[in-house]
């Protein structure tokens, strides 16, 4: 990819991702004060996750147009990974956060409440922000991650050694990606059997068919999967082709990966928010009253 379009896609993306996602944290915060719904808070971490990834994105295209020597010097240009690499990982564990309480909700309904609570959702995200801090500035932390060799080339492969994404991969990405498949795929059978057993009992008893619970939990499920789906498709094939070029020394896929790859991935965090603002009928009703309808008015 070109100078020129690598630096045309950041462009865009450091407009439209932070627009996006500062839009979903505005109308969530907003729902939140009337609706009080513990998934909401999940999806607004996911949201701010995203923020930050645009946010880089802006870093990164002032870097590219000014043409700067701010991340010739090995330091800081792990310091620009870490801080980009970091929200990343916050985005993709609260995808299993955003899972775990899916599951919850059609698997133990009457205990939901209880678990999800405002002290076991604090934890869980304050754990969720240590965790994504402490590996995404792994290469900074720890000199033995480090490239000694750095020739002012400003990339994950040149900055930081191979181990590093082999832990990104082996430790955050793929484990995170089983369980979220896994969770998913048990709300989807438990989603399913909960309906069928609903449709039986209205057939028996002559009642019409009308929106349930469990409805609600289907189409929420639905949007979860469509995220995830997203998000493999953005990151898969950055972390397929990392390990591909980390094993195999005479493949030459550096440029690849910084370039084209990166950019599908953090286009992710531009997905995100479109796809909830579509598909979370609380948001997007509240989205087309308080945005698209003012401005007909």
């Amino acid at each position: 990819m070109s100078s020129a379009v690598y630096a045309a896609l950041h462009s865009l993306l450091s407009i439209f991702i932070p627009i996006a996602n500062i839009l979903v944290i505005i109308i969530l915060s907003n729902l939140l004060k009337k609706k009080h719904c513990k998934s909401y808070i999940f999806i607004l971490n996911l949201a701010a996750a995203d923020l930050l990834v645009g946010l880089m994105c802006i870093l990164e295209t002032l870097d590219d147009v000014f043409d700067g020597d701010f991340d010739r010097n090995l330091f800081f240009c792990l310091l620009r990974l870490c801080f980009t690499v970091t929200p990343c990982i916050g985005s993709m564990l609260t995808l299993l956060l955003i899972s775990l309480d899916r599951y919850l909700a059609v698997n133990m309904p009457l205990y939901y409440l209880k678990i999800m609570n405002n002290r076991c959702i604090g934890i869980s995200l304050a754990v969720l922000w240590l965790v994504s801090f402490l590996v995404g500035h792994m290469p900074l932390i720890t000199p033995s991650l480090q490239h000694h060799n750095y020739t002012g080339i400003c990339g994950l492969f040149y900055a930081a050694k191979r181990d590093y994404l082999y832990i990104l991969c082996f430790i955050i990405f793929l484990p995170a990606l089983f369980t979220i498949v896994c969770l998913h795929t048990a709300v989807g059978r438990i989603a399913y059997s909960h309906h069928r057993r609903i449709q039986r009992t209205r057939a028996i008893s002559g009642l019409p068919n009308s929106q349930s619970a469990h409805s609600s939990h289907f189409k929420a499920a639905r949007t979860v999967l469509i995220v995830i789906i997203c998000f493999t498709l953005s990151w898969g094939p950055y972390y397929i082709t990392g390990i591909i070029q980390a094993t195999c020394t005479s493949c030459k896929l550096v440029d690849l990966l910084n370039d084209i790859l990166f950019v599908l991935g953090e286009a992710n965090s531009l997905l995100n928010p479109l796809i909830y603002t579509f598909y979370c009928r609380d948001i997007r009703r509240y989205f087309y009253k308080h945005f698209v309808c003012r401005r007909r008015k």
